[in-house]
């Protein structure tokens, strides 16, 4: 009899505590992977074959969809910007760009970009291109974003910014 009542009072404890070991809620598809924001000079003719687009994202069908090939290869333009090779470059291309979105700026110059990647391999060559201000979502204070976005964009939401990835 005790046998019985104590297996009771074990699976009335084990199910009350079902309730508070409820798995996590999933991450948000606009916080997942590495994350950086870059105010970037927009590039290309506007054709179908050459698109408007922030600098440092390929053409579509470009030959060339690795972003640290372009970051390191490809001239960035702009007033003032120029290239400069990333010494320990990749040997091996990787596609690491899994999505991006971007707004125009009130101008129509530049390109205020959120790129998505797997990791952060990329993340330095892109912050130590000359006139490109970049930031890392999760590291940098939401209200530096904002504020280097609104002197481009009056109106710059980083909260309704993003592109979702999953």
């Amino acid at each position: 009899m005790h046998g019985a009542i104590r297996a009771v009072a074990i699976l009335v404890c084990l199910f009350a505590l079902v309730g508070t070991v409820q798995a996590q809620p999933p991450v948000s598809p606009r916080n997942s992977y590495e994350r950086i924001l870059v105010i970037l000079p927009i590039i290309g003719s506007g054709t179908a074959a050459d698109p408007l687009r922030p600098s440092l994202i390929p053409a579509p069908g470009s030959a060339t969809p690795n972003i640290l090939n372009i970051t390191i290869s490809a001239p960035v333009t702009g007033p003032g910007v120029t290239v400069t090779p990333v010494a320990g470059g990749p040997t091996t291309p990787q596609n690491l760009i899994l999505g991006y979105t971007w707004v125009p700026s009130d101008d129509g110059k530049f390109a205020l970009t959120e790129i998505v990647m797997r990791d952060r391999s990329a993340f330095a060559s892109i912050m130590a291109l000359p006139g490109v201000t970049a930031f890392v979502k999760g590291v940098n204070k939401l209200a530096d974003i904002q504020t280097a976005f609104q002197q481009y964009k009056k109106d710059f939401d980083p909260t309704k910014f993003g592109v979702w990835v999953r």
